[in-house]
C-alpha cells in the first residue's frame, strides 16, 4: 500500500514539473512553424538599434493576417491568454521594423511609448524623402537604397512600466 502511494506521488510530482506552454522557446521571440518570426522590443539598458530598412505599421489584426506571429499579450488566441493577459485589448496598432541584414529578425514594436516615438522618426524620414505606400490597412515606409538607424532606450531602472525613447542615431 505504501509502495502504491509512493508511486502515485511521485507520478503526480512528475506531471506537474512537466512544462505548460511549449509553444514558446528561446526567450524573446515568436518560434512558431505557422508563420514568420519577430523579435519582441524589451528594455535593454545600452538600448535596441536597428539598421532600418523598411517599416511596416497596422493593425495587430492585420499583422497577423498577413503572417506574422503575434504573442499573447498583444493578440491572445485562447480563452486561457485572454485571461492570462486581460489588457491585450489595449493593444492595437503594431509596427514591423526590417533590419537591413537579412539574418535579423524582424523586430515587433506594439509598447505605445514606443510607438509615438518611432512615428515622430518615420515622419521625419519621410520629410527626407522615403517613400510611404498606404494600402488601406497598412503603412508601409521604405528608405529605398538608404537606412535609417533607430534606437529604442528604456531605462530599466525605472519599472517595467517606464518609457520608451526612440531615437536615430
Amino acid at each position: 500500500m505504501k509502495m502504491e502511494m509512493m508511486i502515485g506521488a511521485l507520478f503526480l510530482a512528475l506531471l506537474m514539473t512537466q512544462e505548460k506552454n511549449p509553444v514558446r522557446k528561446f526567450g524573446q521571440m515568436t518560434l512558431d512553424l505557422g508563420g514568420q518570426a519577430l523579435e519582441y522590443l524589451k528594455g535593454d539598458p545600452k538600448g535596441v538599434v536597428r539598421d532600418v530598412h523598411r517599416v511596416e505599421w497596422m493593425n495587430k489584426h492585420h499583422a497577423e493576417d498577413r503572417g506574422w506571429q503575434m504573442p499573447p499579450w498583444v493578440s491572445p488566441k485562447t480563452d486561457q491568454d485572454r485571461q492570462q493577459y486581460p489588457n491585450a485589448d489595449r493593444v492595437q496598432d503594431v509596427a514591423i521594423v526590417h533590419d537591413v541584414g537579412p539574418s535579423v529578425l524582424p523586430l515587433l514594436v506594439y509598447q505605445t511609448s514606443a510607438l509615438q516615438g518611432l512615428d515622430g522618426v518615420l515622419a521625419d524620414a519621410q520629410r527626407d524623402g522615403a517613400f510611404v505606400e498606404d494600402d488601406g490597412k497598412r503603412l508601409e515606409l521604405d528608405m529605398g537604397e538608404g537606412m535609417l538607424v533607430v534606437r529604442f532606450i528604456r531605462n530599466t531602472k525605472a519599472g517595467k512600466f517606464a518609457r520608451f525613447v526612440v531615437r536615430t542615431d
